[in-house]
């Protein structure tokens, strides 16, 4: 008798469970309508001052790991170097090719989405605008990019952007 007692309202629990589950389920999902479920505004990309053009003095050099592009240089313009409100590490790049041409890029990262926006580049000595500036994803022809974001400028374990005196303490002394 005592084995009935055990055995039925077990089953019950087990027959029940999933429709309740099912129930439950359904109450949050609310049938692909979102009116349980509150985002925060959307992410809106603060205003852009394209700084004055890298002076060598201000130059930071740092490493690209790219066997293809092994003799060139990097450098990172700490003038340039920010992060505004939006959580949009800023800064200037100049890299000299092996034949002694430099390139010269101002771009924008973001961290926790992992894409830049190439805002200006360098022609004579000059920041030109880069009219057809996007958001991009960071990919694998994007080296500097990538090194910068891997560690030197965002937090391996947050995605968020580090301050520009680690940024800068990451270069210099690679910790």
């Amino acid at each position: 008798m005592q084995m009935k007692q055990t055995i039925i309202p077990t089953l019950l629990i087990f027959i029940c469970l999933p429709i309740t589950a099912y129930a439950a389920g359904e109450w949050w999902d609310n049938s692909g309508k979102n009116e349980w479920f509150e985002e925060g505004e959307a992410w809106k990309e603060a205003e852009v001052t394209i700084p004055p053009y890298p002076q060598q003095e201000n130059l930071l050099e740092f490493t690209v790991d790219n066997p293809a592009t092994q003799h060139h240089q990097y450098f990172l313009d700490t003038r340039s170097l920010s992060i505004a409100d939006d959580y949009v590490v800023r800064y200037s790049v100049a890299i000299q090719t092996r034949s002694g041409a430099t390139n010269v890029f101002y771009d924008g990262l973001r961290c926790t989405v992992r894409e830049y926006k190439n805002y200006a580049f360098g022609v004579n000595g000059e920041f030109m605008l880069n009219e057809s500036a996007t958001w991009k994803a960071i990919k694998g022809g994007d080296f500097f990019r990538k090194a910068l974001l891997k560690g030197m400028v965002c937090d391996r374990i947050t995605d968020s952007p580090k301050s520009v005196a680690e940024i800068i303490d990451q270069i210099k002394y690679n910790r």
